[in-house]
């Protein structure tokens, strides 16, 4: 709603976790079946490849395994965020690692301490400040506010 123009990309972690539950569904019994396809499908996973995991997990479901179709529905709707390999080539990072550090480093550093208590207003205020002096903007931002 905000950003329209963004670049939406499924966590590689939360998505590798999504083909292991889907493997785990439908080789629940056969563990070297359940390894092979698990590391092949996390290989198409880091390709980007989401149409042949569809695909194949197609052809391995048994009977009505409803819970094996919530997990390739998951992989439908979600395959335009999952181009991996695309996303890599453009310098994007595929999981959400850096992001929840940046958090931890910028925010709950300095908000989360014993004993502060913030309005929203003051917490927004130190969170922006922050965030221009650890991205090394904190000259532009002045010659920003000085013109």
């Amino acid at each position: 709603m905000h950003f329209p123009q963004a670049i939406q990309i499924v966590d590689l972690y939360h998505a590798r976790e999504h083909v292991s539950n889907l493997c785990k569904i439908l080789f629940k019994d056969d563990e070297i079946e359940l390894m092979h396809y698990l590391k092949r499908w996390w290989a198409y996973l880091d390709g980007g490849i989401i149409k042949k995991i569809i695909a194949e997990a197609n052809r391995k479901i048994k009977h009505e395994q409803s819970e094996a179709l919530r997990e390739i529905n998951y992989f439908k709707k979600n395959k335009k965020r999952m181009r991996y390999a695309d996303f890599r080539a453009h310098g994007l990072f595929v999981g959400s690692g850096v992001v929840e550090a940046g958090c931890k480093t910028i925010i709950a550093q300095r908000l989360k301490r014993s004993g502060m208590e913030w309005t929203v207003n003051g917490a927004n205020a130190i969170i922006s400040l922050r965030c221009i002096i650890k991205s090394n903007r904190f000259e532009d931002y002045w010659g920003d506010r000085a013109a």
